[in-house]
């Protein structure tokens, strides 16, 4: 009896656990899948605006064919690297003080910085606007300590979007990494110190490495979202800043051509995977180095 107890016990646990999962499955399936597979078949159709909606390979074609797009390709990769590589510079020293230096005040400033990024994005990105222009904030400034003669044209160029990127992303950057760095055993710092290594040794052959992890999920948290930014190119890059996710933009929404958005979308998600699958075989060279 008590068998046959647990074991409708044990069925009913299983429908239960299958009815709690079949409500985020079924809306991941709807609502991500679903889009997915349809964008993929307009890919790899004529789905413009006199398009007859036939299968094709013109949209790939095109998009890994012109020069134009190869270009475009190319400033994203250049600006988000650039802005990602900048943002590690930036976040370690950050989170290396938070998981071993900041006592007392660690937990206020993880607060302070989390607030920091709580500000609404238009805001901010209008924000960086009015402070690089012409007569912004930082001309002004320059030209009071006497670094400039005249204002420097900072809006609308590659770098403003590189700084926008960057600033708009560091707590993603530092979490991530101080998280990594609070598991380090902090006897293993102290072993190096004993064996003679100086702070850049340790840096390069103990923290770096067991902080991989940190850096490889910063790059999913950050990267991945940077590389598909179309509001920070609009609204500080101009035709200067111009990035992928601005041109598929244009192509769904100001062209209609469909086919062309979608097969650019793919492209950008298969790039996007490819930095990624770098990142971790990088970080586990790194951690076997170690």
């Amino acid at each position: 009896m008590s068998a046959r107890v647990s074991s409708s016990g044990v069925a009913f646990g299983r429908r239960t656990a299958a009815a709690v999962l079949a409500s985020p499955v079924l809306t991941l399936l709807v609502f991500f899948a679903g889009p997915l597979i349809y964008l993929t078949w307009v890919s790899f159709t004529r789905a413009d605006i006199v398009g007859d909606g036939s299968f094709t390979f013109d949209n790939y074609a095109e998009v890994l064919g012109e020069p134009i797009y190869r270009s475009i390709f190319l400033d994203t990769i250049v600006i988000t690297v650039t802005a990602m590589l900048i943002l590690f510079l930036v976040a370690f020293p950050i989170a290396s003080f938070l998981a071993f230096r900041a006592g007392k005040w660690e937990i206020p400033m993880l607060l302070a910085l989390v607030l920091t990024d709580e500000l609404n994005p238009l805001i901010r990105l209008y924000a960086w606007q009015i402070v690089m222009n012409k007569e912004g904030v930082l001309n002004r400034f320059l030209e009071a300590i006497g670094l400039i003669d005249e204002p420097l044209t900072i809006l609308f160029t590659k770098t403003a979007v590189v700084v926008v990127l960057a600033t708009g992303s560091l707590a993603f950057v530092v979490i991530p990494i101080y998280a990594a760095l609070k598991t380090v055993n902090r006897s293993l710092i102290e072993a190096a110190r004993d064996l003679g290594a100086g702070w850049v040794a340790i840096l390069r052959e103990v923290l770096l490495p067991l902080a991989a992890t940190g850096f490889i999920a910063a790059i999913i948290i950050v990267f991945v979202p940077m590389l598909s930014d179309f509001a920070s190119p609009a609204v500080v890059g101009g035709r200067e800043g111009y990035m992928i996710a601005s041109l598929i933009e244009e192509e769904f929404n100001a062209r209609g051509d469909w086919g062309v958005g979608s097969a650019l979308s793919f492209v950008v998600l298969a790039i996007s995977a490819v930095m990624v699958w770098m990142s971790i075989k990088i970080s586990k060279v790194g951690r076997l180095q170690a």
